[in-house]
């Protein structure tokens, strides 16, 4: 699961994130949901699109490249973060920073270098010797942020 499935009640503002796509309409207050569209570019440039920066095992999100407003009016409802297989949501407030922090292991392949079965590993200075070799295996992310008034928008790493 890199993407996931929002949807929203026109009715009442409920919001759901679907975890099993099993065929069926989903309905609140006697109507089908609307399935959310997650936008990724937005025509200002400005406050909707969420900025993510991945530093080691931490992914820091802010929302828009200005912050966007955190009135009572105005504001960024949460930020979820998906990712093999998992959805995270922090929720946010008005007065609050549209910002979260999320933690992703770092998926690591390694290779071990013993110089076991006539594959003699050398150094450089022509000794023997054995190492092990880590390299970061990257998965896919995809962060979404929710402005109660513009709807669902979305950035991939």
């Amino acid at each position: 699961m890199d993407n996931a499935l929002f949807y929203r009640c026109e009715r009442c503002g409920n919001i759901v994130a679907l975890v099993n796509v099993g065929g069926g309409t989903l309905s609140c207050c006697g109507q089908e949901m609307t399935k959310l569209i997650a936008n990724s570019t937005d025509a200002a440039q400005e406050k909707h699109v969420p900025v993510a920066v991945k530093k080691g095992e931490e992914i820091q999100v802010t929302v828009g490249s200005v912050l966007h407003p955190m009135t009572d009016e105005h504001y960024i409802q949460w930020i979820a973060m998906v990712t093999d297989g998992k959805i995270e949501i922090k929720y946010l407030k008005p007065g609050m920073e549209p910002k979260a922090e999320f933690i992703v292991p770092v998926a690591h392949s390694e290779a071990v270098y013993t110089g076991e079965n006539d594959e003699e590993v050398m150094n450089c200075e022509g000794q023997p010797c054995n190492f092990v070799c880590r390299t970061e295996t990257p998965k896919p992310i995809t962060v979404y942020a929710y402005c109660n008034l513009h709807g669902l928008w979305k950035v991939e790493l």
